[in-house]
């Protein structure tokens, strides 16, 4: 059965997807990173392109029916897709939401970007939460989705003080336990 994981940036989603797929033989889909790697093609930052996609829906369109159909054609595989709506679009899966505060993501965000984007917690903070707010309202213009209804997931699981490795491993057994529960 497919996994969807999605949560808060910076809150490790893409790194538990990347440890499940090495300890569990699952394949992996990014479509957060199919979104980076057009932004950059485009030369914008990720919020640029979020900002950007508020007046353009196409790209939004075109990865969410590519995920959809990812979705029907790897239904019942080991696969995880690591995306923001993959969840919507790939019903019959174990629905994951990975949560974190807002310092956090920040304190997160430098850490793995650096000081040169962000030269203060402050504009990190302000940046990772303006991304995170411009990608719900774009989901719920487009679609009518609130991706903070939590309960729409199977899982909710905080990242803020677990190692990459405990989360996944605690995914993992709530992932054992619904395929039990729906065999």
């Amino acid at each position: 059965m497919i996994i969807t994981i999605t949560g808060k940036p910076c809150s490790g989603k893409s790194t538990i997807a990347k440890i499940i797929v090495k300890d569990h033989n699952f394949k992996r889909i990014g479509v957060g990173d199919m979104f980076k790697e057009e932004a950059k093609r485009q030369g914008l930052t990720v919020e640029e392109l979020n900002r950007k996609c508020m007046n353009d829906f196409s790209l939004d369109r075109l990865l969410d029916s590519q995920t959809a159909e990812l979705g029907k054609k790897f239904e019942g595989q080991n696969y995880i897709f690591d995306s923001r709506l993959a969840w919507y679009f790939v019903p019959k899966s174990f629905k994951v939401f990975v949560n974190l505060n807002d310092d956090e993501m920040a304190k997160r965000l430098i850490d793995r970007e650096g000081l040169k984007d962000y030269p203060s917690f402050e504009e990190a903070k302000r940046a990772v939460l303006s991304r995170e707010n411009l990608e719900n309202e774009r989901y719920k213009k487009i679609y009518g989705i609130d991706n903070t209804d939590l309960t729409k997931f199977d899982f909710v699981i905080d990242s803020f003080d677990k190692s990459p490795q405990t989360l996944a491993d605690e995914i993992w057994a709530e992932y054992q336990k619904f395929c039990k529960n729906n065999s």
